[in-house]
């Protein structure tokens, strides 16, 4: 607990001599959760953000203060994430395109074999003056040969839509990774030229702390950028660049892309593999495309939660140079 006074959902107010809930002080946020106090401890000084990420089987759709653990279902269900419940599907249903649909109904073919017969009843001839048709006797096999061509043919169709789309999304991805390893490099190369060390060091004293007056990252932003989705940051290079700059590097007292990872629940390990990486990959490229592939509602304002909780308002800095209105 920050606070002796008031309990874990409540901040207290000196002004006011009494404790209050973070919700009258802080909007609540779809995906996040309040921390222990907002933050605020009973000398009424901020030491925590006021918000915390929803854990893994959790989630927060921005109408309440904690999130709630995500429902179980007997039927096919359709998985939570941070800002939505599970969806239940109903019974007979099943998941079709990210939608629960009913099932659709198997057709049976049914062949039959004529007879010839010697036996003429009266009801034989009222059926045969109404129709008049002819049986061609079939083979019993011939049905099953061809619901497994047309099952073969299903699947080869099946397997060449995914091949499409897995050469399409490699060459999109690749061709994003030479843009930016171009600009990288020759950021490396300026860099190089007035001598790594130097701009570390130089960084190490230009963080920026955050101010007693600034209580979140929503005080940077304009609504539209709070709003945009993340892949406008990757989508953005000269944004990201500056991210790159002021977020990989390992520099004395100061959290960086290490630290981001952990609020995104990454593992140590997966982690210490992105920075081998670094020389063909930027740490926080990897980061921000994991976080997009695993949260694909997330916003530009939850990146700005993370960072203010880490101490990077420097960072958050960069993003609000992000163009209002922006796209994804």
């Amino acid at each position: 607990m920050v606070s002796d006074r008031c309990v874990d959902e409540k901040f207290w107010d000196s002004n006011k001599y009494d404790c209050l809930r973070c919700e009258s002080k802080y909007k609540i946020l779809a995906g996040f959760e309040f921390t222990e106090n907002c933050g605020w401890s009973d000398d009424q000084r901020q030491i925590k953000s006021p918000y915390k990420p929803c854990k893994n089987g959790t989630y927060n759709n921005g109408s309440h203060v904690k999130c709630l653990k995500c429902s179980s279902c007997t039927t096919p269900f359709i998985a939570c994430n941070t800002t939505s419940d599970t969806i239940c599907c109903k019974q007979g249903e099943v998941v079709f395109d990210g939608k629960c649909t009913t099932q659709p109904l198997q057709t049976t073919v049914i062949t039959t074999v004529s007879r010839t017969t010697t036996t003429t009843t009266a009801a034989a001839v009222t059926a045969a003056s109404v129709a008049t048709t002819t049986s061609i006797p079939q083979s019993p096999i011939l049905p099953h040969v061809v619901t497994g061509i047309y099952v073969c043919l299903g699947i080869l169709f099946t397997l060449t839509l995914v091949c499409l789309f897995l050469v399409i999304k490699r060459r999109t991805t690749k061709h994003l990774n030479k843009e930016f390893q171009k600009r990288n490099g020759a950021v490396l190369e300026s860099l190089s030229k007035k001598g790594i060390k130097g701009y570390e060091q130089s960084m190490s004293y230009n963080i920026i702390k955050e101010s007693d007056n600034l209580t979140g990252s929503a005080y940077l932003l304009a609504p539209e950028i709070q709003g945009a989705p993340l892949k406008t940051v990757l989508n953005n290079l000269d944004v990201l660049e500056e991210l790159v700059l002021v977020l990989d590097p390992d520099i004395s007292g100061a959290k960086n892309t290490r630290h981001l990872a952990a609020q995104c629940s990454f593992s140590f390990a997966w982690i210490n593999y992105a920075y081998s990486m670094k020389d063909h990959k930027s740490p926080l490229v990897t980061v921000l495309e994991g976080v997009v592939t695993k949260n694909p509602d997330w916003t530009v304002g939850h990146l700005a939660e993370l960072l203010t909780a880490i101490d990077r308002n420097d960072a958050v800095e960069i993003l609000a140079k992000l163009p209002a209105g922006v796209e994804e």
